[in-house]
C-alpha cells in the first residue's frame, strides 16, 4: 500500500518521477471470517465479565474518581484477562450499564443481577450485553446507524458512528463516543467490520441476532483435568452450571477457549464460606475429571477444611473484632509487619481493630490469612452475599429503562437536542437548512443559511427573502440539512 501523499511526492521528484507506483486495493475480510472472529470476541467478553464479577467479590476495589476504577486494579485485571487496560474499562462500562456492577461507599461490587448473569447460559449473557449496548446507543441512534449501515455496507463501524453522531465527544468519558469500541468488544464487529447480525441488533431483533451468533460460539464440554501441582485444566468452555460450582473454590490462572484454574487454601476456604462441604468439593472434582484426586489435591482439601474457622471476624460498635482458636496464629498476626498499618491490638483474648469487618476481612485474606466473617449468631457470612440486595434489581432495571429511552424515537417533531445537533452540524459544514416552524398554529417553511445558535435561538439568513431571521428552536417542528 502506498499513501496518496507519498505517490504525489514521488511524482514531483525528478529522480523518482519515472517510477510507476503500483497499488493494490486493500481487501476487506470475507463475511465468514468476520463472523467467526466476532463469535470469539463475544465469547471472550462473556468470560471477561464473569471474571470481573468474581474479582469484585474477592477483592476490595475502590472507586478513585467518578465511576472509575483505580489504575492498580485495572492493571491487575488487564494482566489476568490478557487484555488491554482499555478493554478492562470497556467491560466495566458494560457491566455498570447492565446493572451487574454497582458502586457503594466508594467500592465496586457485584449486584444481585450479577447472580443472574453467573447462572445464565451464553445466549442470555450475550443478550444482556447487547441490551446494554443498545441502551447506550439509544432508539434513534439505532435507527440512524441501521440506515447508515444499509446505505454504506462497506464502511467501518467507526465511520458509521461518525456519520450518525458527527458532534459526539470521542473522549473516554463519552459513552456514545465508545459505541464502536464496545460493539467490537462484545462481538458485533471486528476491527470495524460489521458482523452479519449487527443489522438485526439495530433493528431490535436481538433474538434473531443471538441465533446467528450461537453458531459461532465454541462448543461447551463437561470434562476437566485435575493435576498434582494443584492446577485444573478445562480443555473447552464449561457449561454455566458447572462453571458456577467450580468457581466457588478455584481461582482462574488464564482464560480462553481452554481455561486454567488453580486451587489454594484461600480458594478452598472461599468454597467452604459459600456453603460447600469438603465432601462436595471432592465429589465434584472426581465427577468432572472421571478419576480419583491426586494426593496433593486431596491433602490440601483436608488440611484447609480442618483449619477453616480458626479466624473469625465480627462487627463491633467501634469497628471489628478478630477471634482465633489458635493462640500462635493470633500472635503471628499481631507481629506481622505487613499488618501494622491496620492498627490491630490485643484486647481480652481477642484482636480488635477500628477497621470495618469487610475491610479487615479482605486485608487479612490478601496477606494469606484464612479469615472468615460471622454474624451476631456466629453464622458464616458468604463473600458473595455481603453486597447482594434485592433493591439493586429494581434500581438498575429503572436505570436501563431510562437509558434506553434517553433518545426517543424520531417523530414528526424532532427532539430539541436533535435539532441543535443538526444546526451545529450545518454550521460546521456551512450547509443550508430546510426548516419548518409552527408559529401560533401557522406552519411556515424556510431555506436558511445558519449564522449562529445561542440561548435557544437560531440566527440564519433567509435565502429566499434575503434577510436575517432569528427563530426560537422550540418552534422548529422539522429540520433537514440541505
Amino acid at each position: 500500500m502506498v499513501y496518496d501523499w507519498l505517490a504525489e511526492r514521488l511524482r514531483e521528484n525528478p529522480r523518482t518521477a519515472s517510477l510507476r507506483v503500483v497499488t493494490e486495493p486493500v481487501k476487506s475480510p470475507d463475511q465468514e471470517s468476520i463472523d467467526r472472529d466476532c463469535g470469539i470476541h463475544a465469547f471472550e467478553a462473556m468470560q471477561s465479565i464473569t471474571e470481573l464479577i468474581f474479582s469484585l467479590d474477592q477483592h476490595f476495589v475502590r472507586e478513585v474518581s467518578k465511576g472509575s476504577m483505580g489504575l492498580p486494579d485495572v492493571k491487575r485485571l488487564s494482566s489476568h484477562l490478557g487484555k488491554s487496560k482499555e478493554y478492562v474499562k470497556a467491560i466495566l462500562e458494560l457491566a455498570k450499564v447492565s446493572g451487574m456492577v454497582a458502586i457503594s461507599e466508594k467500592r465496586f461490587h457485584p449486584t444481585d443481577l450479577a447472580d443472574n448473569w453467573i447462572s445464565s447460559d451464553s445466549k442470555t449473557r450475550w443478550q444482556i450485553l447487547v441490551n446494554a449496548w443498545l441502551a447506550i446507543v439509544g432508539a434513534s441512534g439505532s435507527k440512524e446507524l441501521a440506515l447508515q449501515l444499509s446505505q454504506n455496507p462497506t464502511k467501518s463501524l467507526n465511520e458509521l458512528v461518525g456519520s450518525s453522531f458527527p458532534l459526539v465527544n470521542s473522549s473516554a468519558q463519552s459513552r456514545i463516543g465508545r459505541v464502536a469500541e464496545l460493539a467490537d468488544a462484545i462481538g458485533m464487529s471486528v476491527k470495524g467490520f460489521a458482523a452479519s447480525w449487527l443489522a438485526s441488533v439495530l433493528a431490535g431483533k436481538v433474538t434473531v441476532a443471538t441465533k446467528a451468533l450461537e453458531q459461532r460460539l465454541p462448543a461447551q464440554q463437561e470434562r476437566i483435568i485435575v493435576q498434582a501441582d494443584l492446577s485444573i485444566i478445562a480443555p473447552g468452555p464449561l457449561a454455566s452450571s458447572i462453571e458456577i460450582e467450580l468457581r466457588k473454590f478455584t481461582d482462574t490462572e488464564n482464560i480462553g477457549l481452554a481455561t486454567g484454574y488453580r486451587i489454594s487454601p484461600l480458594s478452598i476456604s472461599c468454597g467452604l464460606e459459600e456453603g460447600l462441604t469438603e465432601k462436595q468439593i471432592r465429589a465434584l472434582l472426581e465427577k468432572l475429571s472421571g478419576a480419583s484426586l491426586p494426593q496433593p489435591v486431596d491433602y490440601l482439601i483436608s488440611e484447609t477444611a480442618s483449619r477453616f474457622g480458626r479466624l473469625k471476624i465480627s462487627a463491633t460498635n467501634t469497628g471489628s473484632i478478630l477471634v482465633s482458636t489458635d493462640e500462635l496464629l493470633a500472635t503471628q498476626i499481631l507481629m506481622d509487619s505487613k499488618l501494622k498499618t491496620f492498627g490491630l491490638r490485643k484486647s481480652e483474648g481477642a484482636i480488635v481493630s477500628s477497621l470495618e469487618p469487610e475491610t479487615l476481612y479482605h486485608s487479612l485474606r490478601e496477606n494469606g490469612y484464612l479469615a472468615i466473617r460471622v454474624d451476631e449468631s456466629g453464622k458464616v457470612i458468604a463473600p458473595s452475599a455481603i453486597h447482594k440486595n434485592s433493591s439493586h434489581t429494581a434500581l438498575f432495571q429503572d436505570q436501563l429503562t431510562r437509558l434506553r429511552k434517553q433518545d426517543l424515537e424520531i417523530s414528526d417533531q424532532a427532539p430539541e437536542s436533535d435539532v441543535d445537533r443538526k444546526i451545529q452540524l450545518a454550521l460546521a459544514s456551512k450547509s443550508i437548512l430546510l426548516v419548518e416552524i409552527n408559529a401560533n398554529g401557522k406552519v411556515m417553511n424556510f431555506v436558511l443559511e445558519p449564522i449562529g445558535l445561542a440561548n435557544g435561538r437560531l440566527r440564519a439568513r433567509d435565502r429566499k427573502a434575503d434577510i436575517e431571521r432569528t427563530l426560537p428552536v422550540s418552534a422548529i417542528t422539522s429540520i433537514v440539512i440541505g
